[in-house]
């Protein structure tokens, strides 16, 4: 068994879950978040799975599939006031979910464009991207409320990174010399834009001298009431390092895409980033990722790593790792009576629909023996 057949199968089964008049696949409620989501989120997620299983088995129903998903993507009802897409739906928080809501759409309008040839979607992945200004402070990009009413920056450095590689896979595809030049500023300021630890593994936020005043004083009470109770302070800063381990494949993903977008840059020689790289090797990452609920349970590191690995160690030793890394997401993750990826999960349909991510992948062989206790 190879990866590509699980892709077919997973994709076959979610066909059936599509809605048959408008195109869109079930919401889930952002996994451990446990906010609930319009279906933007894995509509996106599923469209690249439907082109890529039409890639590998040329069958109609995945194209048919893929073009009323994208049908959805471009209804109004997704952008209901003209401005960003419509994402989260829990009221104490922001709905377009920050930038990361932003860059999974503009993602999947950007690789149907080119897959099936429909300039149209790349008016609206760039008109989304650039109603989001640029922070002259922190140089990451602000947030946009679907009403179009400006936000704070966005101070989570993975929702930067990603909205980022996302809008180097639209200016590829657009040719658009402003997308193009925003990409550009962010690549050459992002050795200031993060923050790692001595073992290389990435902090969660934008660095603290980034913040605005008002923001920092924000972070400056919280941590004042945690430091007065000791045990909440060291349980925070536990559940802070498990959630940064659990993210770092998530990271290392969005910089293979700028990789294979800017692959000349001189970021990909800078010792920090190197440091990041070499982390994800390390026996203290193979062993904390195992028990991070923001790990295999959420973000996939199974598909993370192997293209984290394709992109910068292109070579056989690493085709060996990243096989393994596969067959311990499918096996941690893969239901094999279902065929979706919903198995120790918070979110059964987030979760099933994240094995886009699995897409830029070769089809390599899975470890049957593993994948064969599912099956017995």
């Amino acid at each position: 068994m190879n990866l590509y057949d699980i892709l077919i199968q997973s994709a076959t089964v979610a066909l059936s879950l599509q809605d048959s008049e408008q195109g869109f696949m079930p919401p889930g409620h952002n996994g451990a978040y446990h906010d609930p989501e319009t279906p933007v989120r894995n509509t996106a997620h599923w469209l690249i799975t439907f082109l890529k299983a039409y890639e590998i088995s040329g069958k109609q129903k995945f194209l048919d599939g893929a073009k009323s998903a994208v049908k959805y993507l471009c209804s109004p009802e997704i952008r209901p006031m003209g401005a960003t897409f419509w994402h989260r739906k829990n009221p104490r928080k922001d709905f377009c979910n920050g930038l990361m809501g932003q860059a999974w759409t503009i993602e999947a309008l950007a690789v149907a464009a080119e897959k099936l040839e429909m300039p149209e979607l790349l008016t609206i992945a760039e008109q989304v991207f650039l109603i989001h200004p640029i922070d002259q402070v922190s140089g990451g990009w602000q947030r946009v409320g679907v009403d179009g009413s400006y936000l704070d920056v966005d101070y989570t450095f993975n929702h930067q990174l990603w909205f980022a590689a996302s809008g180097g896979l639209l200016a590829k595809t657009s040719q658009s010399k402003e997308v193009e030049q925003q990409v550009q500023k962010f690549l050459d300021g992002l050795p200031s834009m993060f923050e790692v630890y001595a073992s290389g593994l990435i902090r969660h936020m934008m660095p603290f001298k980034l913040f605005s005043i008002e923001k920092q004083a924000q972070v400056f009470r919280k941590q004042f009431r945690q430091i007065r109770k000791p045990h909440i302070f060291l349980k925070e800063k536990e559940y802070l390092r498990k959630k940064e381990v659990g993210y770092h494949g998530f990271n290392m993903y969005a910089f293979a895409l700028l990789k294979q977008t800017y692959p000349e840059h001189a970021f990909w020689k800078s010792s920090k980033f190197l440091g990041t790289l070499k982390f994800i090797r390390s026996d203290y990452y193979a062993k904390e990722i195992q028990t991070s609920k923001y790990g295999f349970p959420y973000n996939p590191p199974g598909f993370e790593i192997p293209f984290a690995l394709k992109t910068f160690y292109p070579d056989s030793k690493s085709q060996a790792e990243q096989s393994r890394w596969i067959s311990q997401q499918l096996n941690a993750s893969y239901n094999f009576e279902t065929d979706l990826m919903n198995k120790n999960t918070d979110d059964l349909m987030t979760h099933a629909a994240r094995i886009y991510e699995a897409t830029r992948l070769d089809n390599l062989p899975l470890d049957i023996t593993i994948l064969q206790k599912e099956l017995t």
